[in-house]
């Protein structure tokens, strides 16, 4: 996903069904490349493989990943079509009252589309797919890339279904509470529930296995080339004040690519996932201009003090 984000929040209370003073953002988005602009910031070697519209905001959005040292020459600019867009309203405690995306530029994401691109994407050491892409598309892709590492986020709990079916095909997997229930069958109720749902992924084939809590932080879960098995629950740090979540998943994710290429273990890549998201959380922006390695790797050092 290369979306544009248009976010509106009103001054005071929103009120339906008429003009509200507020003040609106617009900003560069989509699941796939936030994961790629964090990763980009961390230092990672990057190639990027979308579809932008025929329009200056699709135009600014590849020359913005290229200026951080992206390779974008496997995005595609669709003549006639518009750059995916997702637009939010807010109520006046920054809470989503409606959300309303135009994903339909994604449908030229096709098999041909990747077997030109396939070169660029076997030569990686790890290749992220993330929920946007059809049933379809995802099964063809996780077949061509069946040699390869691949990293999963499912995006949202209506998209996750999309890979249930061949959820095992993935090395390493992102999805919050609601999205591990979809891909699951499991009801999470308490971390027991969390457990469950982690063990089944590993049961069917993924080795890494990270289901983010929101603000109680992430359950971690991974088996070695030995079979041996390591999990565990990770909290955020205490003293972090929140201006706004929106993101913290995509620099987590950008994490597990990081740590997968540098052959991290399932609970190095947890920390220094969670110490990503705790940079993030503290920027208004999905991705924190100000994030870098340096910077997440002080943050690790204070949660092991």
């Amino acid at each position: 996903g290369c979306n544009i984000d248009i976010e509106g929040c009103p001054e005071g209370r929103l009120v339906r069904q008429d003009s509200n003073i507020g003040k609106i953002n617009i900003a560069y988005g989509g699941v796939g490349r936030n994961i790629c602009e964090n990763a980009a910031r961390l230092g990672g070697d990057l190639s990027f493989v979308s579809v932008i519209g025929d329009d200056p905001w699709g135009e600014g959005a590849k020359a913005q990943l290229a200026s951080l040292g992206v390779d974008v020459s496997g995005v595609k600019q669709i003549k006639g079509e518009g750059t995916s867009m997702y637009l939010c309203v807010m109520d006046e405690n920054r809470d989503m009252e409606v959300g309303i995306n135009d994903m339909g530029i994604v449908r030229h994401i096709t098999p041909e589309f990747l077997r030109e691109r396939e070169a660029i994407l076997k030569s990686s050491k790890v290749v992220a797919l993330d929920g946007n892409l059809e049933e379809e598309l995802l099964d063809f892709a996780t077949d061509m890339l069946r040699d390869e590492k691949l990293f999963y986020d499912p995006v949202s709990v209506n998209k996750a279904v999309r890979a249930v079916n061949f959820i095992g095909r993935f090395f390493a997997v992102k999805p919050n509470v609601m999205e591990a229930e979809v891909l699951t069958g499991v009801t999470i109720n308490g971390e027991e529930d969390v457990k469950r749902a982690g063990r089944i992924l590993v049961d069917k084939g993924v080795r890494m296995v990270f289901i983010t809590l929101n603000k109680d932080g992430v359950y971690y879960i991974g088996k070695d080339d030995r079979g041996n098995t390591d999990e565990g629950f990770l909290r955020p740090l205490p003293d972090i004040i929140p201006v706004s979540a929106t993101g913290c998943g995509d620099s987590f994710s950008a994490c597990v690519l990081m740590g997968i290429a540098a052959g991290m273990n399932v609970k190095q890549i947890a920390e220094l996932g969670m110490a990503a998201s705790s940079v993030t959380i503290q920027s208004e922006r999905a991705v924190n201009p100000e994030i870098s390695m340096e910077l997440i790797r002080g943050r690790m050092s204070r949660s092991e003090a």
